[in-house]
C-alpha cells in the first residue's frame, strides 16, 4: 500500500506546486488577435489574459485542482514512466482550462511548446529504456486525436475551433503511450462530460446561442475543459482497466 502512497503523494505535491503557477501561466499568454471571419455575438466578451490571471484566488484554486489531478494520476500510474510526462503537464493544462472557460480561446503560446516538452521526454525514455515503442506510441496517439479532432473541425466549423484540435493532439500525444484505450476512452469521456455539462451551463449563462445555429442544442460551449477532463478519466481508468 505505501508503495501505492507514495506515488500519489509526490504528484499532489507537484500538482500543488505547479498550480500556484497558473496565474503566471495565463499571464505570459499573448492577447489572441481579432480574427474578422467571426461573429463577435458568438463568444463571451474577451477577459484581458493579465486581468484573468490576477482574479482573486484563482492561485490557490489551481493549486489544489492540480493536486487533486497529480494524486490520481500518481496513484494509478505508480512509479511509472509517464509521471515524468504526465505530471509536468498537468499545470499547463489547468491554465488552458482556466483561460478556455473564460475566454473560449486555446493559446499556442502554452500549446507547441508542451508538443515539445512531451516530444522530448518521451523521446528520452526511449532511449533509457531501448524501447523506441514509446515514440512511435505517442506519434500514434498525436496524430489520432489531432486528426479526430480536425475532422470534427471540417464537419462542425462552429462547435470546434482550431486550439481544440492542437489540444486534442496534444493530449493524444501524452496518451498514446498508455495504450489505444486511453485514447477511446478520452474521446468519449470528453464528448459525455460536454453533453452532461450543457444544461448546467446554459442555466448559469456560460453558453452561448450561435448565430447561425439550427437544431434543438443552438448554444455552445467552450471544449478545451472536457478535453482536458476527459484526458485525466482517461488516465485513471485507462490504468485500473489493465490492473
Amino acid at each position: 500500500m505505501a508503495m501505492d502512497v507514495l506515488p500519489a503523494l509526490v504528484g499532489a505535491a507537484v500538482g500543488l506546486v505547479g498550480g500556484f503557477a497558473v496565474p503566471r501561466l495565463v499571464a505570459w499568454c499573448p492577447e489572441p488577435e481579432h480574427d474578422p471571419t467571426e461573429n463577435p455575438d458568438d463568444f463571451p466578451d474577451h477577459v484581458p489574459f493579465a486581468e484573468l490571471a490576477a482574479r482573486p484566488g484563482l492561485a490557490w484554486r489551481s493549486a489544489a485542482a492540480c493536486a487533486v489531478a497529480g494524486a490520481l494520476v500518481g496513484l494509478v500510474t505508480g512509479w511509472g514512466w509517464s509521471l515524468l510526462w504526465l505530471l509536468p503537464l498537468i499545470p499547463v493544462l489547468c491554465a488552458l482550462t482556466v483561460i478556455d472557460f473564460v475566454t473560449w480561446y486555446l493559446p499556442s503560446r502554452l500549446i507547441r511548446p508542451s508538443w515539445a516538452a512531451v516530444a522530448g521526454l518521451l523521446a528520452a525514455v526511449a532511449v533509457v529504456e531501448r524501447e523506441p515503442g514509446w515514440v512511435l506510441a505517442g506519434v500514434i496517439g498525436f496524430l489520432a486525436l489531432g486528426g479526430y479532432y480536425g475532422l470534427m473541425r471540417l464537419l462542425m466549423p462552429r462547435g470546434m475551433a482550431g486550439g481544440d484540435v492542437r489540444l486534442g493532439a496534444l493530449l493524444g500525444l501524452a496518451l498514446g503511450p498508455l495504450g489505444l484505450g486511453a485514447l477511446l476512452v478520452s474521446v468519449l469521456a470528453a464528448s459525455l462530460l460536454s453533453v452532461v455539462a450543457y444544461l448546467p451551463m446554459l442555466v448559469r449563462g456560460r453558453a452561448i446561442k450561435a448565430t447561425d445555429a439550427r437544431g434543438p442544442l443552438q448554444h455552445r460551449v467552450p471544449y478545451g475543459p472536457f478535453l482536458v477532463l476527459g484526458a485525466l478519466v482517461a488516465v485513471v481508468v485507462g490504468q485500473v482497466l489493465s490492473t
